[in-house]
């Protein structure tokens, strides 16, 4: 099971790459060239030809990545091809009727002002049809007008004698536009048959005499090794120069440029680590050079947040700087959610999950008078003492941004949106995405695992669904990653990634929805701990057996 439920979806899979047009001209063009749904198709190199000279904008606006190549061929949209195509001057004149208002109707009148189209309603032709589907018949007669062939001398297909596009067919055909529909004989041309939207671009390619463009293989990815040697890396994250690597334990490390690290901060002493607690976080001050806070889960069982010092210029802490940020008792040993990041506003959030056991053992995910379960937003820094509410937005405890979260294992901000993994229970994975302009969020837990009910009842009402979530058929706890923003790999502007503790996969969600799984070329992964993202916005892979690893472009 595989949803992407808010957004326009697809799964794009690393394939082998097909000469798909003898002679066609190599482009400059992103991984699975323009779009992202015509890897393979026939037609490909025609459609690359088309967008090239701005004859197509894609299927899917605003996004417009997708080109929908078999989907059928409207006559408003034929008119907007052809007039793309031609350049046709602007129409005086309103000619048809039933074209007002339609998103086609400057394009339907500029081909009525050129005589490329008469109507569908002879002898009246008062009115255009801008909806219904364009035939082959009809697609030779609007071709045929548009580039003015002459007569054919010859009779190229079986199929359409008597037909009154003939004189058209034949014409095209003796052109070179048409090739026939049933090769390799092409004996007949189908007529009748409806022209689809990568048909369209051939027709189109062939009439302007455009050389097709074979758009560059699917790209693949890699992981770089740039760390390892760590006991146990849950997190990595890069501050004023330096990457840094926590390892749950209770340490962490800062990597150093030939490979090596040394220890930032240890503080194992009061760190009670083993299976999903430990040293679990790590965020720096954006305003103040030197401070760190961490999260993590103290001997006697709580969640602390924490606020250490560096002593010096060098990136080491004192142990003994420690000042308490904020205390949470934990009624059990898991769902101790961990992560903490600086938000937009420069303000502290803190992800908790619901407290451990099943079925929100201890409802805590609907109660606003815990902060077990939600998303908090704290100001902290010197002169605060520990903190300050940012904002009080009705919940019962003010630190509260969101409620209703199982446990969120990893969060990240791209800009001022919100992307948040949360680990389902029995069925579903699901990913959040938010705005954190957003206010009085109810993520859903338990009322929902993901968007399939549990504990209920279930009526959606005010609940914030997930962007995407799959089943455990293809996993069991979610790992959530970053928004790609790095220079090595441009086509990954925008995209998030993610992954999973038991399957090891590696994907991404980009910018227009489509999920991409990168699988194939980095292998199935092992035990990704979590994500992390330096200063020049390249993204890295933690794996719990000890590295950390940079995503880059794959070179076989």
């Amino acid at each position: 099971m595989h949803r992407f439920l808010l957004r326009p979806a697809g799964l794009v899979f690393a394939v082998v790459f097909v000469l798909l047009s003898i002679g066609a001209a190599l482009a400059d063009l992103p991984p699975d060239g323009t779009f992202t749904d015509d890897n393979l198709n026939i037609h490909e190199p025609d459609i690359e030809a088309i967008a090239a000279e701005g004859i197509t904008k894609g299927c899917n606006p605003p996004w417009n990545t997708l080109y929908c190549p078999t989907g059928d061929v409207s006559r408003g949209q034929m008119a907007a091809f052809l007039n793309r195509a031609l350049a046709l001057p602007a129409a005086t004149t309103d000619y048809f009727s039933d074209d007002d208002g339609t998103t086609f109707e400057d394009d339907i009148n500029r081909l009525a002002a050129a005589g490329i189209t008469r109507g569908c309603n002879p002898p009246a032709n008062d009115r255009y049809c801008p909806s219904s589907r364009v035939s082959r018949g009809q697609m030779a007669a609007f071709l045929n007008r548009a580039f003015d062939y002459p007569t054919a001398s010859t009779d190229s297909f079986a199929d359409d004698d008597g037909s009154v596009f003939e004189a058209d067919i034949n014409a095209i055909a003796e052109a070179g536009v048409t090739l026939g529909c049933n090769p390799p004989a092409n004996t007949n041309y189908c007529p009748a048959g409806i022209v689809r939207r990568d048909q369209m671009a051939s027709f189109l390619t062939r009439a302007l005499g455009l050389d097709p463009i074979l758009p560059p293989p699917p790209a693949t990815l890699e992981l770089e090794v740039v760390a390892d040697g760590f006991e146990r890396p849950v997190f990595f994250t890069s501050s004023r120069g330096h990457d840094y690597v926590v390892d749950q334990p209770g340490r962490i490390w800062v990597i150093a440029d030939s490979g090596d690290s040394r220890v930032v901060l240890d503080i194992r002493d009061r760190v009670a680590y083993g299976g999903e607690r430990g040293l679990l976080g790590l965020a720096f001050h954006p305003d103040h050079a030197g401070i760190l806070y961490v999260n993590y889960i103290q001997n006697d069982g709580a969640t602390v947040v924490s606020e250490f010092t560096f002593e010096g210029d060098l990136p080491v802490a004192d142990p003994a700087s420690e000042r308490v940020i904020l205390k949470v008792p934990q009624p059990s040993v898991n769902h101790n959610g961990g992560m903490i990041a600086f938000g937009p506003q420069g303000h502290l959030w803190i992800g908790l999950g619901d407290g451990g056991g099943s079925n929100d053992r201890y409802g805590n995910g609907q109660n606003d008078d815990t902060l077990l379960g939600a998303m908090l937003r704290i100001q902290v820094g010197p002169g605060l003492d520990p903190y300050s509410i940012v904002a009080n937005l009705g919940f019962a405890e003010p630190e509260i941004w969101a409620i209703g979260l199982r446990n969120p294992w990893r969060f990240s901000f791209d800009g001022d949106e919100l992307w948040i993994a949360d680990v389902g229970q029995g069925d579903v994975e699901e990913i959040d995405s938010v705005s954190t302009e957003e206010r009085r969020l109810n993520f859903g837990w338990p009322i929902y695992e993901g968007s399939e009910c549990l504990a209920g009842p279930c009526s959606p009402g005010q609940l914030t669904f997930p962007v995407l979530e799959y089943g455990h058929d293809e996993g069991c706890s979610v790992t959530g990653g970053y928004v790609y923003r790095g220079t090595d790999v441009p086509s990954l502007d925008g995209h998030y990634f993610f992954s999973d503790w038991c399957t090891g996969f590696l994907r991404s969600i980009a910018p227009n929805g489509v999920v991409h799984d990168w699988t194939e070329g980095t292998g199935r992964l092992d035990q990704v701990s979590s994500f992390g993202r330096d200063e020049y916005g390249e993204v890295y892979v933690v794996s719990a057996t000890g590295t950390v690893s940079r995503i880059v472009e794959g070179t076989g």
